[in-house]
Protein backbone atom coordinates (compact mmCIF):
# COMPACT_ATOMS: atom_id res chain seq x y z
CA UNK A 1 0.00 0.00 0.00
CA UNK A 2 1.30 3.49 -0.87
CA UNK A 3 2.10 6.02 1.86
CA UNK A 4 -0.87 8.18 0.79
CA UNK A 5 -3.15 5.14 0.81
CA UNK A 6 -1.91 4.19 4.26
CA UNK A 7 -2.65 7.69 5.60
CA UNK A 8 -6.14 7.69 4.06
CA UNK A 9 -6.85 4.30 5.64
CA UNK A 10 -5.64 5.53 9.04
CA UNK A 11 -7.79 8.67 8.80
CA UNK A 12 -10.86 6.67 7.77
CA UNK A 13 -10.35 4.28 10.68
CA UNK A 14 -9.90 7.16 13.13
CA UNK A 15 -13.13 8.70 11.84
CA UNK A 16 -14.98 5.39 12.08
CA UNK A 17 -13.90 4.84 15.68
CA UNK A 18 -14.90 8.37 16.66
CA UNK A 19 -18.23 8.22 14.84
CA UNK A 20 -19.25 4.89 16.36
CA UNK A 21 -18.29 5.92 19.88
CA UNK A 22 -21.34 5.73 22.13
CA UNK A 23 -20.88 9.25 23.44
CA UNK A 24 -22.07 12.82 22.81
CA UNK A 25 -20.73 14.70 19.81
CA UNK A 26 -18.21 16.72 21.80
CA UNK A 27 -16.61 13.52 23.10
CA UNK A 28 -16.50 12.03 19.62
CA UNK A 29 -14.82 15.20 18.35
CA UNK A 30 -12.27 15.05 21.17
CA UNK A 31 -11.56 11.40 20.36
CA UNK A 32 -11.02 12.23 16.70
CA UNK A 33 -8.76 15.13 17.58
CA UNK A 34 -6.65 12.86 19.77
CA UNK A 35 -6.23 10.42 16.90
CA UNK A 36 -5.51 13.25 14.47
CA UNK A 37 -2.79 14.61 16.75
CA UNK A 38 -1.04 11.25 16.50
CA UNK A 39 -1.36 11.15 12.71
CA UNK A 40 -0.81 14.85 11.94
CA UNK A 41 0.86 16.54 14.93
CA UNK A 42 2.11 19.50 12.86
CA UNK A 43 -1.32 20.14 11.35
CA UNK A 44 -3.11 19.99 14.70
CA UNK A 45 -0.49 22.28 16.24
CA UNK A 46 -1.11 24.72 13.38
CA UNK A 47 -4.83 24.49 14.13
CA UNK A 48 -4.09 25.38 17.76
CA UNK A 49 -2.19 28.50 16.67
CA UNK A 50 -4.84 29.45 14.11
CA UNK A 51 -7.69 29.11 16.61
CA UNK A 52 -5.83 31.38 19.04
CA UNK A 53 -5.32 34.03 16.32
CA UNK A 54 -8.96 33.84 15.23
CA UNK A 55 -10.07 34.29 18.82
CA UNK A 56 -7.84 37.37 19.18
CA UNK A 57 -9.19 38.82 15.93
CA UNK A 58 -12.82 38.33 16.93
CA UNK A 59 -13.78 36.23 13.91
CA UNK A 60 -17.53 35.57 13.90
CA UNK A 61 -18.34 38.76 15.72
CA UNK A 62 -20.71 40.04 13.05
CA UNK A 63 -23.18 37.17 13.37
CA UNK A 64 -26.44 38.49 14.85
CA UNK A 65 -27.02 37.55 18.46
CA UNK A 66 -29.87 35.62 20.04
CA UNK A 67 -33.10 37.50 19.50
CA UNK A 68 -31.82 39.29 16.41
CA UNK A 69 -32.80 38.72 12.78
CA UNK A 70 -30.67 36.54 10.55
CA UNK A 71 -30.08 38.18 7.13
CA UNK A 72 -31.76 36.27 4.31
CA UNK A 73 -29.96 35.04 1.22
CA UNK A 74 -30.45 33.05 -1.98
CA UNK A 75 -28.15 30.03 -2.35
CA UNK A 76 -27.91 27.05 -4.70
CA UNK A 77 -28.79 23.59 -3.40
CA UNK A 78 -27.01 20.38 -4.40
CA UNK A 79 -29.49 19.86 -7.24
CA UNK A 80 -28.69 23.23 -8.77
CA UNK A 81 -31.89 24.99 -7.67
CA UNK A 82 -31.71 28.56 -6.39
CA UNK A 83 -33.43 28.64 -3.01
CA UNK A 84 -34.10 31.32 -0.44
CA UNK A 85 -32.77 30.46 3.01
CA UNK A 86 -35.78 32.11 4.64
CA UNK A 87 -38.15 29.74 2.84
CA UNK A 88 -36.94 26.89 5.07
CA UNK A 89 -38.04 28.83 8.15
CA UNK A 90 -41.59 29.26 6.90
CA UNK A 91 -42.33 25.66 7.87
CA UNK A 92 -40.76 25.73 11.31
CA UNK A 93 -37.50 26.24 13.22
CA UNK A 94 -34.36 25.81 11.17
CA UNK A 95 -30.92 24.53 12.16
CA UNK A 96 -28.24 26.17 10.00
CA UNK A 97 -24.80 24.60 10.06
CA UNK A 98 -21.87 26.31 8.34
CA UNK A 99 -19.22 23.75 7.40
CA UNK A 100 -15.87 23.52 5.62
CA UNK A 101 -16.36 20.54 3.31
CA UNK A 102 -16.33 16.75 2.90
CA UNK A 103 -12.56 16.58 3.45
CA UNK A 104 -12.93 17.83 7.06
CA UNK A 105 -13.33 14.99 9.55
CA UNK A 106 -14.68 17.32 12.23
CA UNK A 107 -17.39 18.48 9.84
CA UNK A 108 -18.08 14.85 8.96
CA UNK A 109 -18.77 14.01 12.60
CA UNK A 110 -21.13 16.96 12.83
CA UNK A 111 -22.88 15.92 9.60
CA UNK A 112 -23.46 12.45 11.05
CA UNK A 113 -24.75 13.87 14.33
CA UNK A 114 -27.20 16.16 12.53
CA UNK A 115 -28.36 13.32 10.29
CA UNK A 116 -29.11 11.19 13.35
CA UNK A 117 -30.94 14.07 15.03
CA UNK A 118 -32.89 14.95 11.89
CA UNK A 119 -35.84 12.55 12.40
CA UNK A 120 -36.67 14.22 15.72
CA UNK A 121 -36.18 17.72 14.31
CA UNK A 122 -38.44 16.91 11.35
CA UNK A 123 -41.03 15.28 13.61
CA UNK A 124 -41.70 18.60 15.33
CA UNK A 125 -41.79 20.56 12.08
CA UNK A 126 -38.16 21.70 11.99
CA UNK A 127 -35.53 21.40 9.30
CA UNK A 128 -31.76 21.44 8.86
CA UNK A 129 -29.51 22.94 6.19
CA UNK A 130 -25.75 22.84 5.85
CA UNK A 131 -24.02 25.75 4.12
CA UNK A 132 -20.66 24.99 2.52
CA UNK A 133 -18.32 26.83 0.12
CA UNK A 134 -18.12 23.81 -2.18
CA UNK A 135 -19.07 23.84 -5.83
CA UNK A 136 -22.40 22.13 -6.56
CA UNK A 137 -20.91 18.76 -7.67
CA UNK A 138 -18.82 18.62 -4.49
CA UNK A 139 -21.81 19.61 -2.37
CA UNK A 140 -23.84 16.86 -4.01
CA UNK A 141 -21.04 14.33 -3.41
CA UNK A 142 -20.89 15.44 0.22
CA UNK A 143 -24.62 14.89 0.66
CA UNK A 144 -24.37 11.43 -0.87
CA UNK A 145 -21.23 10.49 1.07
CA UNK A 146 -22.91 11.00 4.42
CA UNK A 147 -26.43 10.12 3.30
CA UNK A 148 -27.70 13.47 4.55
CA UNK A 149 -31.50 13.73 4.71
CA UNK A 150 -31.38 17.53 4.66
CA UNK A 151 -30.33 20.17 2.14
CA UNK A 152 -26.74 21.18 1.45
CA UNK A 153 -26.46 24.74 0.11
CA UNK A 154 -23.50 26.25 -1.73
CA UNK A 155 -22.19 29.62 -0.58
CA UNK A 156 -20.17 30.33 -3.72
CA UNK A 157 -17.02 32.33 -2.96
CA UNK A 158 -18.14 32.51 0.68
CA UNK A 159 -20.22 35.62 0.04
CA UNK A 160 -22.82 34.92 2.74
CA UNK A 161 -20.29 33.68 5.31
CA UNK A 162 -18.20 36.79 4.64
CA UNK A 163 -21.19 39.03 5.32
CA UNK A 164 -21.51 37.34 8.71
CA UNK A 165 -17.81 37.66 9.48
CA UNK A 166 -17.27 33.91 9.42
CA UNK A 167 -14.43 33.75 6.88
CA UNK A 168 -10.70 33.42 7.45
CA UNK A 169 -7.66 32.71 5.29
CA UNK A 170 -6.12 29.29 5.67
CA UNK A 171 -2.60 30.70 5.69
CA UNK A 172 0.58 29.42 4.05
CA UNK A 173 1.43 26.82 6.67
CA UNK A 174 -1.94 25.10 6.61
CA UNK A 175 -2.11 25.44 2.83
CA UNK A 176 1.20 23.58 2.46
CA UNK A 177 0.07 20.86 4.87
CA UNK A 178 -3.27 20.48 3.07
CA UNK A 179 -1.53 20.18 -0.28
CA UNK A 180 0.69 17.42 1.10
CA UNK A 181 -2.45 15.62 2.22
CA UNK A 182 -4.08 16.10 -1.18
CA UNK A 183 -6.62 18.68 0.00
CA UNK A 184 -6.85 21.29 -2.75
CA UNK A 185 -9.40 23.95 -1.88
CA UNK A 186 -9.21 25.38 -5.40
CA UNK A 187 -10.78 22.18 -6.69
CA UNK A 188 -13.47 22.12 -4.03
CA UNK A 189 -14.38 25.81 -4.16
CA UNK A 190 -13.56 26.82 -7.71
CA UNK A 191 -11.28 29.72 -6.71
CA UNK A 192 -7.73 30.18 -5.47
CA UNK A 193 -8.50 32.31 -2.42
CA UNK A 194 -7.81 29.55 0.10
CA UNK A 195 -10.51 30.97 2.34
CA UNK A 196 -12.55 28.91 4.76
CA UNK A 197 -15.74 29.47 6.73
CA UNK A 198 -15.64 29.29 10.50
CA UNK A 199 -18.05 26.44 11.32
CA UNK A 200 -21.04 27.81 13.20
CA UNK A 201 -24.49 26.55 14.13
CA UNK A 202 -27.61 28.71 14.37
CA UNK A 203 -31.14 27.78 15.34
CA UNK A 204 -33.61 30.21 13.77
CA UNK A 205 -37.35 30.42 14.42
CA UNK A 206 -40.17 30.91 11.93
CA UNK A 207 -40.02 34.61 12.75
CA UNK A 208 -36.47 34.77 11.40
CA UNK A 209 -35.01 35.48 14.83
CA UNK A 210 -32.01 33.57 16.13
CA UNK A 211 -33.01 31.38 19.07
CA UNK A 212 -29.59 29.85 19.78
CA UNK A 213 -26.15 29.97 18.26
CA UNK A 214 -22.71 28.43 18.60
CA UNK A 215 -19.58 30.07 17.24
CA UNK A 216 -16.12 28.98 18.37
CA UNK A 217 -12.85 30.17 16.79
CA UNK A 218 -11.57 26.65 17.38
CA UNK A 219 -13.43 25.00 14.51
CA UNK A 220 -12.81 21.56 16.01
CA UNK A 221 -15.57 22.35 18.51
CA UNK A 222 -19.23 22.14 17.50
CA UNK A 223 -22.61 22.82 19.10
CA UNK A 224 -23.79 19.98 21.29
CA UNK A 225 -26.59 17.98 19.69
CA UNK A 226 -28.65 18.12 22.88
CA UNK A 227 -28.43 21.92 22.87
CA UNK A 228 -29.62 21.99 19.25
CA UNK A 229 -32.60 19.77 20.03
CA UNK A 230 -33.52 21.88 23.06
CA UNK A 231 -33.39 25.08 21.03
CA UNK A 232 -35.49 23.57 18.22
CA UNK A 233 -38.07 22.29 20.70
CA UNK A 234 -38.34 25.67 22.41
CA UNK A 235 -38.49 27.52 19.08
CA UNK A 236 -41.30 25.36 17.72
Amino acid sequence: MSEVGSVETSVAEAFRRADTLKAPLDERLDHYMGESRKLFPTLESSYDDLAARLRENGVGGRVPGVGETLPDVHLTDSEGHLVRLGSFMERGPLVISFNRGPWCGYCGLEFQALARAYPFIASIGGDVVSIVPELRPQAQALQQKYGLPFSVLTDRNLVYASALGLVFRAGDTIRRLYEILGIDLTQFQGNDGWLLPLPATLVVGRDGLIKARFIDPDFRNRMKTEDILTAVSEAH
